[in-house]
């Protein structure tokens, strides 16, 4: 969570049930955010105790075929749990104030934080009249959409419905126009494939949603949100024989997500003085403020471009952005106009900063980022130059709330700890171990090393990061430690080898399409009704 945060002291491990503020004691967001962390485990672990890992209470998520087409498919409406995390895919239904042909007449344009569009598909149901049963539901697509007159042209003949009282209409959402997952890859052409869900949690700042925003307070930064994103996503994996459903573990060894690399952080070990007097002024960490630091994955393991594994790390958790207002690229520069340089120095830019472009698309499919340098700074236009060809479309599309967000890391002598920066513009991950020393550690700065540990079997996953809380009154970093026997019998503490402290995701499997025309899919997901 790229959130201006001191830090994230929520501990499941510690079994704690509550906060309890002070009077008179200092207020800080760390101990809000642990109440709400405290509830939201428990919450969810009384979900996985109803549901268990997945299920769904009115068959939410439950995937069919597209009317009309073999290419998409239609995704129930309703929720699903996952792992405990509440899952919903929101189309509500609207009466139909009259209808004749192949038009309706809706009662109202927005719904679901949408209009009607041509080329949506939509559903209808009916209400019987006075005699006889209603007709099936239907799904039809939208030909012309008129918002003065609320009439939608459809596709689909009505007048040869008979017996129907009422109508209503909902939004059909599909494989293709799910909202959590711009341009999912195409399905595959051929049976078998495994459907599932994949569950995440994402930032919301008022960039990205503005209705954040309090007009009231003139439109101050406040608090931030977090989000649920589900996203259907489908898979074919080796020796898979497309009869059983995959489990969860099954799932995230498909997406190659099982065995995470490790990174252990601390601050640089003071060198023995020459007087016994005088302490070493390299110890610890010597920066003037308390940080946040994030060390986030860019590129990750078996990338499609072939670059190797990268990281970038940020001293403010990453969240120093800036609002773009247009991207223009001319041969091997990229020039961005932004809203605003940030309100002070601190949450400023700078020349020779290292800046990524990003906006909803990027971010929902979980994309590296292209790492580009600052070249220069219009403090009149509000742009920046940066020295490279942005080969993205981030920020050309003002809807998808593009911003740039600023990283601190620079490249530096390989042979002092300094980084070595790769073909995307982050720093290389250079995996090592305790046992090399000094050699193995990478220098962020004042004073602060971390070391990244795997062999050749781990995953590097983009968007993986670890926060790395540093405090001046100590000193030092806020991190676990392992305190240990040698083989000599002396006791030894080292930083813990720890894992990502996110993005979490969580899989749930949903259906097989088996390629059976009379049955088409094995259904994996639990319907459970309360």
């Amino acid at each position: 969570m790229k959130a201006d945060l001191t830090r994230r002291s929520f501990d499941p491990l510690k079994h704690f049930s509550r906060v309890l503020m002070q009077q008179g004691r200092v207020q800080l967001d760390a101990d809000w955010n642990e109440q709400a962390d405290i509830l939201l485990h428990l919450i969810r672990q009384l979900a996985v105790a109803t549901f268990g890992p997945s299920g769904s209470p009115d068959g939410g998520f439950v995937p069919s075929l597209l009317a009309g087409t073999t290419t998409d498919l239609e995704l129930a409406p309703g929720t699903c749990y996952v792992d405990g995390i509440l899952c919903e895919l929101d189309a509500k239904p609207v009466p139909v104030t009259s209808w004749s042909g192949k038009t309706i007449v809706v009662q109202r344009w927005t719904v679901d934080a949408s209009g009607w569009l041509a080329g949506q598909h939509v559903r209808l149901s009916f209400d019987a009249g006075t005699s006889g049963s209603a007709p099936a539901p239907l799904v039809a697509a939208i030909v012309t959409a008129d918002y003065a007159t609320l009439t939608l042209t459809l596709d689909t003949d009505l007048s040869t419905l008979t017996n129907v009282a009422a109508m209503r209409v909902q939004h059909v959402v599909t494989y293709l126009t799910q909202p959590d997952l711009p341009s999912p890859p195409p399905l595959p052409t051929t049976a078998p494939f495994q459907l599932y869900l994949d569950v995440w949690e994402r930032l919301a700042t008022p960039l990205e949603d503005p209705s954040i925003r309090e007009l009231a307070l003139n439109g101050a930064d406040t608090a931030d949100r977090t989000r649920v994103v589900c996203q259907v996503k489908c898979m074919r994996p080796d020796n898979w024989d497309g009869k059983t459903c995959l489990t969860p573990a099954q799932i995230a060894i498909g997406v190659g997500v099982t065995n995470h690399g490790l990174l252990r952080a601390c601050t640089t070990q003071p060198q023995t003085p020459t007087d016994p007097c005088t302490a070493s002024p390299s110890a610890g960490y010597r920066g003037v403020e308390n940080q946040l630091y994030r060390v986030e994955i860019n590129t990750g393991s078996n990338d499609p471009s072939g670059n190797a594994p990268s990281f970038k790390w940020s001293r403010d958790n990453g969240s120093v952005v800036f609002p773009v207002l247009g991207v223009a690229v001319s041969g091997a520069t990229t020039t961005v106009r932004l809203a605003n340089l940030g309100r002070d120095e601190r949450f400023g830019l700078a020349e020779g900063d290292y800046v990524e472009v990003q906006d909803d698309a990027s971010v929902l499919n979980q994309l590296p980022g292209q790492m580009l340098q600052i070249q220069s700074i219009d403090t009149g236009s509000l742009s920046v130059v940066l020295a490279g060809a942005l080969a993205s479309s981030a920020g050309s599309q003002p809807q998808l709330h593009p911003l740039m967000r600023r990283w601190d890391y620079q490249a530096g002598d390989p042979a002092q700890g300094g980084l070595t920066l790769g073909k995307d513009g982050a720093a290389l991950i250079v995996p090592g171990a305790l046992s090399e020393g000094a050699s193995a550690w990478l220098t962020l700065e004042d004073g602060i090393q971390i070391l990244f540990e795997g062999g050749s079997n781990v995953t590097w996953r983009c968007g993986d990061y670890w926060l790395i809380p540093a405090r001046v009154v100590t000193g030092d970093v806020i991190w676990p430690q392992e305190k240990v026997v040698d083989a000599q019998g002396n006791s030894v503490t080292n930083p813990a080898a720890l894992p990502p402290d996110g993005v979490t995701h969580h899989y749930a499997p949903l259906a097989i399409q088996t390629g059976n025309a009379k049955v088409p899919f094995t259904y994996c997901i639990t319907v459970k009704t309360l």
